[in-house]
């Protein structure tokens, strides 16, 4: 397990506890660290005659090159057990091919479930023993469901996926959607089925406003105790859209699934009215993530007129934001939504430096971070491309990528979607166009000069195949900045909030956020002060075979 930080736990025979330190360098014994870096302190060890039960605490930051810091976000933790205990304190018995596990886990970000009130009714928003479809890998099915008289205001204060049972694997992730402008018989409606943006009624194409979202790894969210989400009342949606992303790589033609969403309703209403913003870039070929990078990132900008007109029409002076749910597909290794005021970067809204397919929900944040009139937002995806020889495009498909965020805030305001994207003439100037113009028959930029490139776009030209450098990739990677933009500023009825569509290119940050360095100078005093205050807890418990 090269690169690990090591936690060694047993019980020995007479009841005493053992905890020691160790790291490793190679796949081989790892090294013991135990002598002037013992980092893990015991709570409690005990044994019985089925479980080995091991608590034990240590410092979320440890300003040591062996070991690992426990990360805000996805953090990758791997477990190893042996029915018998090591010989000696620096030995350990090697664990098998079967004694061993990983998952990915928001350590920092423990769920820990709400009271419910005497009132709460819950209500399942379910597909019907939908055949998945054994000959594509990536399906997206859309359900349209009429929400049932409730009997007036309610407020939504928490959801949980209902998974049917045996198809934990296939269902990647689930995105309810209210509807800009609903379909007129929504009876009609109730209970119909499609695939998304393909055989979905026409109607359901103005369902594009999120309402909240799950994703695999992900349990039961709560909302703050202050706040709710509003259904029921007179001005609230009466139909919703569930889309059902299911993950069939091995092509089964045998999953017949009605998993879907569990919502818990209130009629004590609470102080505050939640909404839902999304930051993102387009999803479609808009996306251009080079073949063979390390590193691309894209970024998705909110800009400050679209927020600041939003918080106006809204009469708000604030957003409180208290949970973020980003999300990209296979090639995405890191997200992170970064928070501008001015010329000023402030602290991130939430990172994720180690972020998982695999493992995705929406994070409470510690503290709610509050935006202002005049803020903007960055949402940014870091891809790693180096296993691919062809260009990645943005799309529905999991082999396809996307750049998208949720944020959860209240007070609540009517603008719901705040995206941009490159305009592709920066991509065609990167492949050696001259001179270029928009082509309202192909929809898009096209070159005019030199003549061997006259007439197509940037796409009609990497699908004929490009030499990619790491010069290119650069030029590329500077489109995400420094190109000129689209831009998606809508409201909950798919209306315009701010401008034309179109904006400059992102204003340049002078003063980049700059993290503490907790292990050096008066910041490691204050990081010492609050790791003693602040103590990870983690619990070990390894079956043994008896």
């Amino acid at each position: 397990m090269p690169g690990s930080d090591i936690f060694a736990g047993y019980v020995g025979d007479h009841g005493q506890p053992y905890f020691h330190d160790f790291y490793a360098e190679a796949q081989e014994h790892p090294v013991y660290d135990g002598d002037s870096n013992q980092n893990y302190y015991d709570v409690l060890a005990t044994e019985n005659d089925t479980h080995t039960i091991v608590c034990f605490t240590r410092r979320i930051v440890l300003c040591d090159s062996n070991d690992k810091t426990v990360n805000n976000g996805t953090n990758r933790v791997i477990w190893a057990w042996h029915a018998d205990d090591p010989t000696d304190e620096r030995s350990l018995l090697y664990h098998g091919a079967t004694n061993r596990g990983s998952r990915s886990l928001q350590i920092l970000y423990p769920r820990t479930e709400q009271a419910l009130p005497d009132d709460v009714q819950t209500l399942e928003l379910l597909n019907v023993n939908y055949s998945v479809p054994g000959n594509r890998h990536t399906t997206y099915l859309c359900r349209g469901i009429k929400i049932p008289d409730l009997g007036g205001k309610k407020h939504l204060i928490r959801w949980e996926p209902v998974i049917q049972p045996g198809n934990e694997g296939a269902v990647h992730h689930f995105v309810l959607y209210t509807c800009g402008q609903e379909p007129a018989d929504l009876d009609a409606h109730d209970g119909q089925e499609g695939i998304c943006y393909s055989t979905m009624p026409e109607e359901w194409y103005h369902c594009t406003i999120t309402l909240l979202a799950w994703a695999i790894g992900g349990t039961v969210f709560d909302l703050p105790q202050n706040a709710g989400i509003s259904v029921g009342d007179t001005n609230d949606p009466r139909f919703l859209m569930l889309e059902t992303h299911y993950d069939n790589p091995d092509m089964r033609d045998d999953i017949v699934d009605s998993s879907g969403l569990r919502l818990y309703l209130t009629s004590t209403l609470r102080t505050n009215e939640v909404g839902v913003l999304q930051v993102a870039v387009d999803v479609g070929q808009s996306q251009k993530i080079p073949p063979g990078s390390a590193s691309h990132t894209t970024v998705a900008h909110c800009y400050s007129e679209c927020l600041q007109q939003g918080m106006e029409d809204a009469s708000l002076t604030a957003l409180n934001v208290f949970g973020a749910f980003p999300h990209a597909h296979l090639a995405g290794r890191t997200v992170n939504i970064r928070h501008v005021r001015g010329a000023n970067e402030l602290q991130a809204i939430f990172k994720d430096e180690f972020y998982d397919f695999n493992y995705q929900e929406t994070v409470p944040l510690e503290e709610a971070r509050q935006i202002l009139p005049g803020d903007s937002i960055l949402f940014e995806c870091t891809y790693d491309t180096t296993d691919r020889n062809d260009m990645t495009y943005g799309g529905l498909a999991t082999q396809n990528e996307m750049c998208m965020a949720w944020l959860l805030y209240y007070p609540r305001m009517d603008l719901a979607r705040c995206e941009s994207w490159p305009m592709s003439d920066w991509y065609l100037t990167s492949l050696s166009a001259t001179s270029t113009e928009y082509s309202e028959d192909k929809q898009d930029f096209i070159a005019t000069a030199p003549a061997n490139l006259v007439n197509l776009t940037a796409d009609e030209i990497l699908s004929s195949g490009v030499t990619w450098t790491d010069e290119l990739r650069a030029a590329f990677q500077r489109g995400e900045t420094q190109a000129a933009r689209y831009e998606r500023c809508m409201d909950n009825s798919n209306n315009l909030v701010h401008g034309d569509g179109t904006r400059p290119a992102p204003p340049v940050i002078e003063f980049p956020w700059v993290s503490a360095d907790e292990c050096s100078g008066s910041d490691a005093v204050a990081a010492n002060i609050a790791a003693n205050l602040l103590m990870l807890v983690m619990a070990y418990i390894i079956m043994t075979v008896m």
